[in-house]
């Protein structure tokens, strides 16, 4: 479920739109959506709850405890309200991969609007994270002008506009259509005029949701690791496998979702026609998109919680949240009834001791 395709398990047709129904009516893929049934809703369920613990925590943190004034913490708490806006979406297509699409055509729209919208920004962010840092180091002294509040709002405004734009095409093609008793939500692109649009689109994520967000991180951190590696000294090393970690991680979750995307528009296209090799496509695509899905439950650990100012933070809501409970069950446990024989008998004889003492002569 990318820009440009529906929730792909969960449809009727196989994949995708109306026109890979007629097109591979023959090729029959219930084991696909057999796999996809099982498959995506255990998936989607750990994202969203990892994803929404995770940014929930976040956000939360960078509200109540961080002042707003830096540019990285602006970049996180938008990060952090994409990815939680993108996991929001999640339980839909949980429920959709199982069965069918329960949440009518208004619904069918706007989430998947809020999915796409959320995917793109998500990956924005965190390329504007990399260029931040990329300033701060390499340009250290002639780009503080640069790297003010108000500038960084922008930018962000900026991502959001961008994202929006991006995803527009949905609201045009995505539409709730009923198939052998069941409702599916689909980009359907009509004729085959109109369907040079489905490859048009899956061709821009691919662009704009991967290969430009990767190069630009890659060259940023380059050239970050290229300074650290000068230095020499060990808090700097420990920053430089940081820096690896980053873009290996970037690359490892999103690079084979976005091969597949692309062999899938090369189906479309007609450059691939076998059965087999479209199921096994089929197969490779919600593998990699889960893989790639896993992403935003991460960020919070990658970005945030590696540093040690927000592990302070959050130690210290777990200690509260640890403090409270424990005044909670003190606090009941003291004014419950006793339930017991037991814990009536001592309660009887904690009363009657002060009254058994021999009193004390202090003359």
């Amino acid at each position: 479920m990318d820009s440009t395709t529906s929730r792909t398990s969960g449809e009727e047709d196989g994949y995708y739109n109306y026109e890979d129904y007629l097109l591979y009516a023959v090729c029959q893929k219930e084991d696909v959506k057999a796999f996809g049934r099982i498959f995506l809703p255990v998936l989607y369920t750990f994202v969203c709850v990892f994803g929404l613990i995770g940014n929930g925590l976040l956000a939360g943190i960078l509200i109540r405890y961080i002042k707003l004034k830096s540019m990285t913490n602006i970049y996180l708490l938008n990060l952090a309200i994409s990815d939680l806006l993108f996991a929001s979406t999640l339980p839909f297509w949980a429920a959709y991969a199982q069965s069918q699409w329960y949440f009518g055509n208004i619904g069918c729209k706007v989430i998947t609007l809020i999915y796409t919208i959320n995917l793109y920004s998500s990956i924005l962010f965190i390329t504007c994270m990399s260029l931040d840092r990329y300033l701060e180091i390499v340009w250290a002294f002639s780009t503080k002008n640069l790297r003010t509040t108000f500038k960084t709002c922008i930018i962000c405004a900026v991502v959001w506009g961008i994202s929006i734009l991006a995803s527009a095409p949905d609201s045009v093609f995505i539409k709730l259509q009923h198939h052998d008793g069941q409702c599916i939500c689909i980009h359907d692109y009509g004729d085959e005029h109109m369907s040079v649009w489905k490859v048009i689109l899956q061709f821009k994520l691919n662009v704009l949701g991967f290969l430009l967000p990767f190069l630009a991180i890659f060259f940023f951190y380059l050239r970050i690791a290229c300074i650290i590696n000068k230095t020499g000294s060990k808090q700097k090393s420990k920053a430089l496998k940081l820096v690896v970690t980053l873009v290996v991680v970037f690359f490892v979750l999103w690079f084979p979702y976005n091969v597949v995307l692309f062999l899938h528009s090369l189906q479309d296209l007609r450059v691939i026609s076998d059965c087999k090799i479209s199921k096994d496509l089929d197969f490779a695509l919600q593998v990699t998109e889960s893989l790639a899905f896993v992403h935003s439950s991460l960020n919070p650990f990658l970005y945030a919680f590696v540093n040690k100012k927000f592990r302070k933070y959050l130690n210290n809501i777990a200690k509260n949240i640890c403090r409270r409970g424990t005044d909670y069950s003190l606090k009941f446990s003291s004014t419950s009834p006793p339930t017991t024989q037991n814990e009536m008998i001592e309660l009887k004889m904690i009363q009657i001791i002060p009254e058994t003492q021999p009193s004390v002569d202090v003359s």
